[in-house]
């Protein structure tokens, strides 16, 4: 009876053994490749796939939830773009719930560094132009050209400063200051942002309130980026983040056509479009 009892708790045990042996220590990354300016929404046409919009973002982050993914990495090669759409492409990177790695390549600046701040660890090449953490606003002003030929420019507007940053006036000493106020702020938040999702102290006096371009080696030393590589650096790093042995699977958004897009696309391409804000910042 012992023996019978012994045989079978040992049976046991080699299955249970056998059955561990079969856990695989293996799984996929996904690569999501970003790429040129950020906008609020796409407006290149029939089949563009060029820009970063948080739409897009959102639809590539859906597909790699959806794809059981272990972890993913970002490849991103943007100059930044515009303020709001980076702050959301930063929060819709930082939701999704596993590993996250972003892999500069030749350039992440200004808003696309920002975004970035959104993944657990940051790869760039010792050369990726990095950081510019600025703000710019800018129009241009026809003011003395409409002088020079007799155009004049007639404002029918309610409130003092609705028309701040036209180009078809002249812009005061005072209405300049309270754009560059608006300016400073939006740059002291970037500041801030990147201080609190860095560990950088104002103590530091680290100079990444400038606007200043980094090679990806200086950008290493002053703790904007956490390793010098390229992809298969980015790929290692999402190892040790898993502890798996990953695989690279890419991908990408798709494009889809329809009549009404056509529509719009003509109408884009024939019919000039005007702004009612005439000045706005950007990354």
């Amino acid at each position: 009876m012992k023996t019978k009892i012994l045989t079978i708790l040992i049976i046991l045990f080699v299955s249970t053994a056998t059955g561990f042996s079969f856990e695989t220590n293996q799984g996929d990354v996904a690569l999501v490749q970003l790429s040129g300016t950020i906008t609020p929404s796409s407006s290149g046409g029939l089949y563009s796939t060029g820009g970063i919009t948080p739409g897009q973002v959102r639809n590539l982050n859906d597909k790699v939830e959806d794809g059981d993914y272990e972890a993913v990495i970002y490849e991103i090669n943007s100059g930044g773009g515009a303020v709001v759409a980076s702050k959301e492409v930063m929060r819709d990177i930082d939701s999704l719930d596993v590993p996250k790695v972003c892999r500069f390549r030749d350039v992440a600046a200004s808003g696309a560094y920002l975004f970035s701040l959104g993944c657990d660890r940051i790869v760039a090449d010792s050369s990726t132009l990095t950081g510019s953490i600025g703000v710019k606003s800018s129009y241009l002003e026809f003011s003395e050209a409409m002088d020079k030929y007799g155009v004049d420019y007639v404002n029918i507007s309610s409130g003092k400063y609705k028309e701040l940053g036209t180009p078809f006036q002249n812009i005061s000493a005072q209405e300049r200051e309270i754009l560059q106020e608006k300016s400073d702020k939006i740059h002291e938040q970037f500041l801030e942002l990147v201080r609190s999702e860095r560990n950088i102290s104002e103590s530091e006096h680290i100079p990444i309130s400038t606007g200043t371009v980094y090679l990806g080696s200086t950008a290493k030393e002053i703790g904007l980026v956490d390793d010098l590589g390229g992809r298969e650096k980015a790929i290692q790093v999402a190892e040790n983040m898993t502890g798996k042995q990953l695989d690279v699977e890419k991908v990408s958004r798709e494009t889809s056509f329809s009549f009404g897009s056509l529509v719009a696309s003509l109408k884009s391409s024939l019919v000039p479009q005007v702004s009612n804000l005439p000045l706005v910042a950007s990354y």
